[in-house]
């Protein structure tokens, strides 16, 4: 791949459980998480580095008391993640919110079948797989609520040019309907990039948007750090302010 390209996206992000490497996750729910699709933003690879298995963690906190941590690992089987072809995937969410009754809870495992296109200053990938989600609402007399479903992703990473970056991902799931949306753009300031975020997250029940800033990008090694923080709104608890960090290892 260019060496301008310095990371890809695999996805987000919604693995095997590997929250080794996270840190609290997604902000975002009032009510019944029957709603958002928690990604784990995915970061990439910088430019001679040939990973084979890339593990993604994301965590998000609020002020509104939801705390979310999600992991997605993805392998190219055949090659290299900075080459063409097919791609696995697994991802895996676990968090708490808040909503008007007391505190809920929300799992979700999912495991998807993909392929990723590479070119000198893009990385576009599509997966499509299976997820089950549990979701344990207060106050309600059938609380506890298991489904399943197909899911959907698409990423989007790009480099317009050496200095700036734009950055895309949707996910979306037959399960209670659940859909997220992020999209980030940046210019490279310090080592990172630095720039505005927006995401749209939902389901049946529940819809948020949020929309902020990130610096992202950092290189220590073989991981990747980025961090986000800004103003969140839902459909129950309101107005909020949210913080996400994301790191990237690869193998």
């Amino acid at each position: 791949m260019h060496r301008n390209l310095t990371r890809v996206v695999i996805r987000r992000g919604p693995s095997s459980r590997v929250l080794s490497g996270c840190v609290l996750a997604l902000a975002a729910c009032g009510r019944p998480a029957l709603a958002a699709d928690w990604y784990t933003g995915a970061e990439a690879p910088g430019a001679q580095e040939a990973w084979i298995v890339s593990v993604d963690t994301s965590a998000t906190v609020s002020s509104q008391g939801s705390q979310f941590a999600g992991a997605t690992a993805t392998a190219a089987p055949a090659g290299s993640l900075l080459t063409s072809g097919l791609r696995l995937r697994a991802d895996t969410v676990i968090g708490s919110y808040r909503s008007g009754t007391g505190l809920g809870q929300q799992a979700e495992v999912a495991a998807l079948v993909g392929y990723g296109w590479v070119w000198p200053e893009a990385v576009l990938s599509g997966f499509l797989g299976l997820n089950l989600r549990r979701n344990e609402v207060p106050g309600l007399e059938a609380g506890a609520r298991n489904a399943g479903g197909l899911k959907a992703a698409i990423d989007l990473y790009a480099r317009p040019t050496p200095g700036t970056m734009v950055h895309a991902t949707g996910t979306y799931s037959s399960t209670f309907n659940a859909y997220y949306g992020r999209l980030r753009g940046g210019v490279a300031v310090m080592g990172g990039f630095l720039g505005p975020e927006a995401a749209l997250l939902g389901d049946d029940d529940y819809r948020q948007w949020r929309i902020g800033a990130h610096w992202s990008g950092f290189q220590f090694g073989a991981l990747q750090v980025g961090v986000a923080a800004g103003y969140l709104h839902d459909q129950t608890r309101k107005g909020g302010l949210y913080t996400t960090v994301d790191m990237r290892a690869g193998f």
